[in-house]
């Protein structure tokens, strides 16, 4: 027997307090049965999910300082309302522990102070924009939560991968973040099974994060990051802050949105230990980084915005004077890809080897506390 208190299907739209049961001639039978109704009713990622049992749920109620009821947020881009009893549903499909509840408490909440309407415009896009969960402070090692090789499959990560898919269980059946109906993505993308990682502040030079954005060391917080590709940023020749951050200022070159936006977006980059540790040492701050790879992100302005004819639309009057230039001399002129060191986030994250994450991301990231949910 299974508890799931939810949208009969979701193209109704309708919250009830419907029990589902599904038997079968053992209890394999029974939660295989589950598993194929909510794959076809597109409730689930497509993998096997746990049983969401009233006793499961409740448990996970349990492992927060507030109510069933309590409304946490209404999420986006359908704005479902998210009390804590829906939240923990969608957690116990995901495999989740009572302990992890204020992490997915807070990320939900999180989502919702994001960007415009909760970073609505985003989700609804047709590129491949996803959410990244971060988590600062004593809460990621009290779970759990890897900070070194965090973002793939396996028993390292295994808090990592409940955390995130129970949060994208929440903003697909609570948000109503549906592929085709409020995700119009036109190919998909695997970070949409979204990730969830810690910073890994002991191998870190510098404050974290979360102590960038105003918050104390002792102090647990979820920030989220939307994304928009990634690549891999390799330098295993340069040993020096010079050299390091002017590999990773070209590899931040990649992607942009420049014409529309009068710059090229914003870009998270997730550090290794190899990377920060060489910087830090030779006493440059984070922001002195920032700063730096800034400078040195720069290129042919032509290359930049060959992706948007410069009579489109979409194109701010600040480029116009473009239009009387020929494609040779659009070649020719040199341009920074960003206005400032600000449009960088720097993570420490990683093992002991000098590859760099770079994601293209959207300026809206937004860091709350957890501990008001424990």
């Amino acid at each position: 027997e299974g508890l799931f208190e939810g949208s009969k299907s979701r193209d109704s739209g309708v919250v009830d307090e419907e029990v589902l049961k599904f038997e079968g001639e053992d209890r394999y039978e029974a939660v295989n049965s589950m598993n194929v109704e909510f794959t076809r009713q597109d409730w689930s990622d497509a993998l096997p999910i746990y049983p969401p049992t009233r006793e499961a749920v409740d448990a996970l109620i349990a492992g927060t300082s507030l109510s069933g009821d309590d409304l946490v947020c209404d999420m986006p881009p359908g704005f479902g309302l998210a009390t804590v009893k829906q939240i923990a549903i969608n957690s116990a499909m995901a495999g989740a522990k009572p302990e992890h509840m204020p992490i997915i408490m807070a990320a939900v909440k999180c989502l919702s102070e994001t960007g415009g309407s909760g970073g609505k415009s985003l989700l609804m896009s047709t590129s491949p924009h996803a959410p990244m969960l971060m988590v600062n402070g004593p809460m990621a090692k009290k779970v759990g939560l890897n900070g070194k090789s965090a973002l793939g499959p396996g028993r390292d990560n295994a808090i990592n991968i409940v955390i995130g898919r129970a949060f994208y269980l929440c903003l697909k059946n609570i948000g109503m973040w549906y592929p085709n109906k409020m995700d119009m993505d036109t190919i998909g993308t695997t970070r949409k099974f979204v990730l969830c990682v810690a910073e890994n502040e002991d191998a870190s030079p510098w404050p974290s994060f979360a102590e960038d954005r105003g918050f104390s060391a002792d102090q647990s917080t979820v920030s989220i990051f939307i994304t928009d590709g990634e690549l891999d940023v390799q330098d295993q020749g340069n040993t020096t802050a010079d050299g390091l951050l002017k590999t990773l200022a070209y590899g931040i070159t990649f992607g942009n949105r420049y014409m529309a936006k009068r710059q090229a977006g914003q870009r998270l980059v997730f550090m290794p230990p190899d990377v920060a540790g060489p910087v830090g040492a030779e006493g440059w701050s984070k922001q002195d980084a920032k700063d730096f790879m800034h400078k040195h992100a720069y290129g042919s302005l032509g290359k930049f915005i060959q992706f948007m004819p410069i009579d489109d639309a979409r194109v701010v009057e600040d480029w116009y004077w473009l239009r009387d230039k020929t494609e040779e001399e659009r070649l020719e002129i040199s341009t920074p890809l960003f206005s400032g060191g600000d449009n960088i986030d720097i993570v420490v994250v990683g093992a002991d080897r000098a590859k760099t994450l770079i994601f293209p991301s959207d300026p809206s990231v937004v860091t709350i506390g957890i501990d008001q949910y424990i």
